[in-house]
Formats: structure tokens, sequence, C-alpha cells
């Protein structure tokens, strides 16, 4: 068998969510579940008929799901279609703050968010990532001031 390559990126991404949450841990709650095995992703994609995104299931790798601040932010095992779309979607996760959907398309690949009839498609799931971030340093900032990334830095940066 051939062992499956996490994307550096995303395990960057990745440290960075975690090491934020723990940031936070002192005014809202995140949680992050185990890994998934790589065979329960191949499963998937061979009972589904679809390729997950490479960085996508890098993450996947790394955590199953994720409940960021307080639920905000979730990331979930994949699931064929949503409310407003049948089988032509896969949906990973949600902004629960606004009910926006995050979305992966089936024939593409591409990643994108749905909310209020409204689309924005991000480069990938990267991107996504990095978009979605700006919640968490909002919030740090809301808790800590706006000298959290300095509170960040000596917390976590290796110097």
């Amino acid at each position: 068998m051939i062992r499956y390559e996490i994307d550096d990126t995303i395990k960057e991404q990745f440290d960075y969510y975690k090491n934020m949450c723990a940031l936070l841990s002192e005014f809202t709650d995140s949680e992050f579940g185990p890994p998934a095995e790589i065979e329960k992703i191949e499963q998937w994609e061979q009972d589904n008929n679809v390729r997950l995104p490479h960085q996508y299931k890098s993450w996947l790798l790394l955590t199953e799901y994720a409940r960021i601040i307080g639920g905000y932010i979730e990331f979930r095992w994949p699931q064929m279609g949503s409310s407003d779309a049948e089988n032509d979607v896969i949906v990973i996760g949600a902004v629960v703050g606004d009910g926006e959907e995050l979305l992966i398309s089936r024939e593409s690949g591409k990643i994108f968010s749905f909310f209020d009839g409204e689309t924005e498609e991000y480069e990938d799931f990267d991107d996504l990532l990095t978009c979605l971030s700006g919640f968490m340093e909002h919030s740090a900032e809301e808790y800590l001031g706006a000298d959290w990334g300095d509170i960040y830095d000596e917390r976590f940066e290796l110097g």
C-alpha cells in the first residue's frame, strides 16, 4: 500500500487552527476529532463514486471533524447533497453564525461556500482555511485585544 502524504500547507493551517483554539480556550470552546484513516476516506470515495481534493483529504487525515469558536465554524465528515442541492455537491462544513454551507463541487472538485443564494468560490481548501481564519483572528482581537498576535507568538512561535 502506498503511504498518503499530508499536504504541508494544510498541516500548517491545522496547527494554526489548533493553536488559535488553544489561545481562545479560556473564552470559547473548540473540538477537533480524531484523524481519519486513509482507508475510510477511500471507501467513502468509492461508495459515492467521487474523488475528494487532495488538500481536503489531508485535513481529514488530521481530523475527521472540527468545531471551532463554539461551533461558529464547523468542518465535518463529507456528506453528499445539501439542503439546496441534491448530489451535485459534497457538504464539508458550515459557518454556523451565518448559515453558510461549505461545499465541494462533485463534478469539478472546486471548493465553494453557499449563503443566501450567493456562491463564493475558493482557489483551494487552503484558501478557504485562510479566509475562515479571519473569524478566529477577529475573536482573538475581541477577547485578547489588539496585541493578540504578540500573545500568540510568545506562546506558539519557536524562537
